[in-house]
């Protein structure tokens, strides 16, 4: 199913730098976060997905930001998330934020289907993403 992540919250007190503009890391919070609600939203949350298909989440391997106007204290955010491709391992996102009717910032980045390393050492290995997933969002 085609599916677009909604997340609508107010810019907050912690969320700011002194200048009063949100401080940048906290929009890549903000993705990850969307990340996980997108598929919450589209009824496949992702702890059901690693325990039917054995991935641990999804790691973030690149990402890209362009930051187009400010976010500030009290400013009521909307942040839409939605997978834009599929590769074999990798699935790319991208999230648009809105700053009222305008967007303050378009992001995306790409995510691999990690899985624990077979040597035990602890490192994930990008894997297959399974086809029953890539269906359920591409149709």
């Amino acid at each position: 199913m085609k599916h677009t992540g909604v997340m609508t919250f107010t810019v907050g007190w912690g969320d700011c730098s002194p200048s009063g503009a949100v401080f940048y890391p906290n929009y890549f919070r903000w993705f990850d976060a969307a990340m996980w609600n997108f598929f919450d939203q589209a009824d496949w949350p992702l702890r059901a997905m690693e325990a039917e298909h054995g991935n641990v989440g999804l790691p973030l391997i690149e990402t890209h930001v362009n930051f187009k106007r400010p976010c500030r204290l009290h400013d009521l955010l909307r942040l839409e998330t939605s997978i834009t491709a599929f590769a074999r391992k990798t699935l790319d996102m991208s999230h648009t934020l809105f700053n009222g009717d305008k967007i303050a910032i378009e992001a995306s980045d790409i995510r691999f289907w990690g899985v624990k390393h077979p040597d035990g050492s602890g490192r994930l290995k990008a894997a297959l993403i399974p086809e029953k997933v890539v269906t359920y969002f591409s149709v």
